[in-house]
């Protein structure tokens, strides 16, 4: 009966550490009152990277992600490009700072959340008059094997992507921000 509470509770840990939320702790800033919202497409320079594919659409898939949840929220909210003028209202900027495919070994072999996907960012919110809103970083984790051979380091990596685009979301429209 103990072994099989132990085991219950190992499960239990590794599937709670698969689903990676949010890390850091909520810091009051200042919500978004009406004016549009401009997410400029975020930056992948500096960021530390362990991944064998093709990154550098990330910061705009970021940026998209950012920008679809806001709409969803009811704000007026545009993608700007990197080198784009945004337009006057509240602009979003940030950088990539966290790129990792996990591994599929791990997956394959360890299972229970080993191996994941990582992906983070931070940035601010600022006004067009320069008043900072908030600051934010988030990070999230994805794991799950999609098929017997671990599952793609990309498919795991644009999971974390939506995600963290979506925290984002909230943190602007809540004015909570994350650190």
């Amino acid at each position: 009966m103990r072994s099989k509470a132990c085991a219950v509770a190992v499960l239990s840990a590794a599937m709670a550490a698969g689903c990676g939320g949010p890390k850091g702790r909520a810091v009051p800033g200042q919500q978004i009152s009406g004016e549009p919202v401009s997410v400029v497409e975020f930056t992948t320079e500096g960021a530390w990277v362990n991944y064998d594919e093709p990154y550098d659409t990330f910061g705009l898939a970021l940026a998209s992600e950012i920008a679809a949840e806001l709409r969803n929220r009811g704000h007026r909210a545009e993608v700007v490009r990197a080198g784009g003028t945004p337009a006057r209202g509240t602009v979003v900027r940030g950088r990539v700072a966290l790129i990792d495919g996990g591994s599929r070994a791990a997956r394959v072999l360890i299972g229970f959340g080993a191996g994941g996907g990582r992906f983070a960012a931070e940035g601010e919110v600022m006004r067009a008059d320069g008043t900072q809103l908030g600051t934010f970083r988030d990070e999230r984790v994805a794991s799950g094997m999609a098929n017997m051979w671990g599952g793609s380091a990309r498919d795991l990596v644009q999971k974390c992507i939506r995600t963290v685009g979506r925290d984002i979301a909230e943190m602007i429209d809540t004015g909570q921000y994350r650190r």
